[in-house]
């Protein structure tokens, strides 16, 4: 372990002293770089194409087990700024060492101006953890997302000062989007008697924090489930009459279904790091409201 951080390190440290000798050929737009698609939708919905979003974690891949190779890096240190979220594994483990190199790349943390759960959400994949055992997953709330867009749109309008105007236009449809799925979630969800759910991996901390809801997890402490925790779970779901097993692409969804076929349901795939984030969010409160008695 230790040989492979100094691998890491030395790696880091040697592009960093090539990109800062080399002069850098000038981009046709702008860098900014994201960590996961959906802060990408937002800052795509906010700035148009004037700019370039480089996101960290590529489409199919898990922020608790992705790597960062050197074509990611190169692009992060020919960014104008990075956004992160703020707990993400792949943050902590990669991205954040990296920027110690370059100091002069601002880093905006969502995550600082929000209150954050202690985390059910405690991963041990492949040595990653939560660091300060919170839960990283801000963005699927409609009440966080909307502070993430602020976020950006004010770092944006000071960084480019010149777009600011666009830049606040489109930053007030976006903010229109999202009170619209507040507005449905608490219509739908407030009409529920039974808000308890299932899912493998508890994405949905924030989000069922917001509506009153209880969100049970199928992993255990970040790890596949044991025959007891699943007979458990088994036994919760009968109990509380469960009818939602989510189950997320980028996972295993076997043990999901052995739930599913013992309460007689069905697993619903949903991709809480879909880049398309209204669709997500517009998908999720359908099936909410489909589903929940």
């Amino acid at each position: 372990m230790i040989s492979k951080h100094i691998h890491v390190i030395t790696l880091f440290t040697l592009l960093s002293l090539l990109l800062f000798s080399c002069k850098e050929k000038k981009q046709d737009r702008h860098i900014v770089t994201v960590s996961i698609l959906p802060q990408k939708y937002f800052v795509e919905r906010i700035a148009g194409d004037y700019l370039q979003v480089n996101v960290m974690v590529p489409p199919g891949m898990n922020p608790a087990t992705c790597d960062l190779n050197t074509g990611q890096l190169k692009k992060l240190y020919d960014s104008d700024l990075c956004f992160a979220i703020g707990y993400l594994p792949f943050e902590t483990t990669h991205l954040y060492p990296a920027l110690s190199n370059r100091p002069d790349i601002p880093l905006i943390r969502h995550s600082d101006s929000l209150q954050l759960i202690a985390g059910s959400c405690n991963h041990d994949h492949h040595d990653h953890t939560h660091e300060g055992g919170v839960d990283p997953h801000v963005w699927l709330s409609p009440h966080y997302a909307k502070s993430i867009g602020r976020d950006i749109y004010r770092t944006l309008s000071e960084k480019y000062p010149e777009k600011q105007q666009e830049f606040l236009a489109n930053y007030k449809l976006l903010e229109q989007d999202i009170d619209k799925i507040a507005h449905s979630a608490d219509s739908i969800l407030s009409e529920k008697k039974h808000k308890t759910f299932l899912i493998y991996h508890p994405a949905l901390t924030y989000f069922a924090h917001d509506y009153n809801m209880e969100q049970i997890s199928i992993e255990h402490e970040g790890k596949e489930p044991d025959p007891r925790h699943l007979k458990e779970i088994m036994d919760t779901a009968k109990e509380k009459d469960i009818h939602v097993i989510f189950i997320q692409n980028q996972f295993d969804i076997s043990n999901a279904q052995s739930i599913a076929k013992a309460i007689g349901t069905d697993i619903i795939p949903i991709d809480p790091l879909n880049e398309d984030w209204l669709s997500e969010m517009k998908k999720l409160l359908q099936i909410f409201q489909e589903k929940l008695n």
